[in-house]
């Protein structure tokens, strides 16, 4: 499977975004308004990019920045479970790179979950480095124990 282009275009089909990110079948109406305000806004910000990439003519993953200040947040790198290893998340993160420099930025920033050691070991082969840890308790899911 050969990545076809990376593309700095708009988003264009919303729900299919929201399903690469989301990785399920069905969203709620009332996270679906709120993912698209969300991305309809970052793609009319001249401090924001999302980055799209196909692969066979189907949209394989996506990377959204936003800048504050001097440090771009990268906000998301989702690449859909098929994609992954054949170098898509490499390219998104070159284009989100990119642009943060063309933007001035010092710095990138980034989340990831402690347990995507996959997502770690790729950051890290990039050059990112642990610098902070976010502790949490309860999750998203199951709310508070």
């Amino acid at each position: 499977m050969m990545l076809e282009a990376l593309h700095e275009n708009y988003i264009t089909d919303v729900e299919i975004e929201m399903n690469i990110a989301l990785d399920v079948k069905t969203v709620s109406k009332e996270a679906r308004k709120i993912i698209e305000r969300q991305l309809k806004s970052l793609l009319n910000s001249e401090k924001a990019a999302v980055f799209a990439a196909r692969t066979d003519g189907v949209l394989a993953g996506y990377a959204i920045v936003v800048i504050e200040d001097d440090v771009a947040d990268f906000w998301d790198l989702v690449v859909k479970k098929e994609y992954r290893h054949i170098g898509i998340g490499t390219s998104l993160i070159k284009n989100v790179e990119k642009f943060a420099k063309e933007k001035g930025c010092s710095a990138i920033k980034l989340d990831v979950n402690v347990e995507n050691e996959n997502a770690i070991k790729l950051y890290e082969k990039l050059g990112y480095k642990k610098v902070s840890f976010i502790m949490m308790k309860g999750d998203r899911l199951n709310g508070l124990p």
